[in-house]
């Protein structure tokens, strides 16, 4: 089975009200860096919620490692194997400095002092913010206070994180810092990632990407090949990274050039190599 894994996953908020979610399989491998994106609406913060076990399914199952998202004596185990990060850092501090906010759940874990220092000082250096031991949380900018809602979860060492939107209340200098945690969570630690966005240049540095539209899945692949399909991305009201853009509309105009190209240097490699070949053909 894999780490985590949706089987037939429906959901509403009330019996009275539609389908959130409506007829999920999924699977989640260990160590995976996954971005779920979608419009507004389209169920993917409330699938968030699900996965990690805040939210419990209306029809279907979750498993977490193997376990039951619904046995009620296997909450506290799901719980440390996968946190969530918020939108809203300020709804995810509880404490007035630093590194007692980082302490705050090692310590509700019933853990030695010892270990508690050694988690808290490990969790401060993983965002580094280890010279912000001792600030108050209050006095930090938006990414700052973000960093430290990571590291209070990276203290309870889970094996997955769920960042829910968790840049969308953040400048461009607190997005490139929350995103940049991410990948060092996947790439050096070995942590599962996942990702909620609306941020197209986000979901680009995962290695999968799960797009959503009422409620179901309609599209899951590599970025290159997602954001290869602009036409029905655009039919679900999402756009795609700019440079993407720019070489849809330069092949709709007529240029043979390749699609899915997602970052600017690979665009310019690719258009170098298409304008020598017209020089060399004329």
């Amino acid at each position: 089975m894999s780490f985590i894994e949706a089987q037939g996953v429906e959901f509403a908020y009330s019996p009275e009200e539609d389908k959130v979610i409506n007829g999920i399989d999924l699977k989640i491998e260990k160590g995976s860096y996954v971005s779920i994106i979608g419009h507004n609406g389209c169920g993917k913060s409330t699938l968030a919620k699900l996965l990690c076990g805040i939210l419990l399914p209306s029809k279907g199952a979750i498993f977490v490692d193997g376990m039951n998202t619904a046995d009620e004596d296997k909450a506290f185990d799901i719980r440390k194997k996968c946190g969530m990060v918020f939108q809203n850092p300020d709804n995810q501090l509880v404490a007035s400095v630093v590194e007692e906010d980082i302490a705050f759940a090692p310590e509700n874990l019933g853990l030695p002092r010892e270990e508690i220092r050694k988690r808290v000082d490990a969790a401060l250096a993983t965002v580094d913010m280890t010279e912000h031991a001792k600030h108050a949380t209050y006095k930090l900018s938006g990414g700052q206070k973000q960093r430290i809602a990571i590291a209070g979860i990276l203290a309870m060492q889970p094996e997955c994180i769920v960042f829910d939107e968790a840049t969308a209340m953040l400048d461009p200098t607190g997005r490139k810092e929350i995103v940049s945690a991410m990948k060092r969570l996947n790439k050096e630690m070995g942590m599962t990632v996942i990702t909620i966005t609306h941020y197209m240049n986000e979901a680009v540095e995962a290695d999968r990407i799960i797009v959503m539209d009422h409620g179901k899945i309609i599209s899951d692949g590599t970025p290159q090949e997602i954001f290869s399909e602009v036409e029905k991305l655009q039919s679900v009201s999402l756009a795609v990274p700019q440079v993407t853009e720019l070489m849809y509309l330069l092949e709709k105009d007529g240029f043979d050039l390749p699609r899915g190209i997602l970052h600017a240097m690979d665009a310019a490699d690719v258009i170098e190599k298409f304008m020598r070949r017209q020089s060399e053909n004329d």
